[in-house]
């Protein structure tokens, strides 16, 4: 939002403009989706104490 006040004071917009803002979330659900299990693990965010528990979970039926 800084940026488009910042553009406006700039005159960068005329009154017929419009200006579209878009709030994505943080992404942190997608995560496993753009990186690797690899990176993941290295940079911290597999907790490798509770993953054989999950694991075990996610098959029983």
């Amino acid at each position: 939002m800084q940026a488009v006040k910042q553009l406006n004071e700039a005159g960068e917009f005329k009154d017929s403009d419009v200006v579209v803002v878009i709030f994505p979330d943080h992404g942190s659900r997608y995560m496993s989706k753009v990186y690797s299990d690899k990176w993941m693990n290295e940079q911290g965010f597999f907790d490798s104490q509770n993953e054989e528990a999950a694991q075990s979970i996610q098959y029983v039926k």
